[in-house]
């Protein structure tokens, strides 16, 4: 991944974007009074193109779209309370910045450019801008929140009320397993996730062979 790549990562993941709400000011792109509503927009696809930016994948270092093939964004739109007329704003708005180009339309440079732009408020009148810049905070806190849980690997042992499945036999009750076969949120954070049995059993081990009375 390039380094621009890794800092929008680290500062994505650490930085909210209510300041910058707070921070938008009257912008140098004032829509007319009377604009009609921003065109119809496909949910799935501006919703991919955002958990992308927020979470980018490069060959080598997987991110948010690796795990399209598991349907992150089908997951993502589960509970998301943005609108379609909010995304479809979202979207709509890039082409003030980029000769009418949507924002699913834009090159992976461009659309963290775009992001700027929204953090910023400086391109937008006070209104769009507070409204794109909320919309872009409910959709990367429902990224992160779907991302960094361990999806897919978390619902694997779940049933469709989210009860864990175990196997039969199973008792060590290990119900969210990091397994080493597919590389998730938590792997890209660097947490291991619960212990294994056999880990546990490696540890106890080692433990039972140091001499407490030292």
């Amino acid at each position: 991944m390039s380094e621009n790549n890794v800092t929008r990562r680290d500062f994505l993941k650490t930085t909210g974007l209510g300041t910058a709400a707070a921070a938008a000011t009257l912008g140098v792109a004032e829509r007319a009074s009377g604009q009609s509503a921003a065109p119809a927009a496909d949910r799935a696809a501006v919703l991919a193109a955002m958990g992308d930016t927020l979470i980018p994948s490069d060959p080598g270092d997987p991110g948010y779209k690796t795990l399209e093939p598991f349907n992150i964004t089908a997951e993502v739109m589960k509970n998301l309370s943005v609108t379609d007329a909010e995304l479809a704003l979202f979207n709509s708005q890039a082409a003030v910045i980029y000769s009418g180009k949507n924002f699913v339309q834009l090159s992976e440079k461009d659309r963290e450019g775009y992001f700027d732009a929204v953090l910023s408020g400086e391109k937008f009148d006070k209104e769009t801008a507070q409204k794109l810049q909320r919309t872009m905070r409910q959709v990367r806190e429902r990224v992160f929140q779907v991302f960094y849980r361990n999806y897919p690997e978390h619902t694997l042992q779940r049933d469709s009320k989210g009860i864990p499945i175990l196997p039969d036999g199973e008792l060590h009750q290990i119900t969210n397993p990091n397994t080493k076969t597919l590389v998730t949120g938590w792997d890209v954070a660097g947490y291991i996730g619960p212990l294994t049995w056999a880990e546990e059993e490696r540890r106890r081990e080692l433990l039972k062979k140091i001499d407490w009375k030292e």
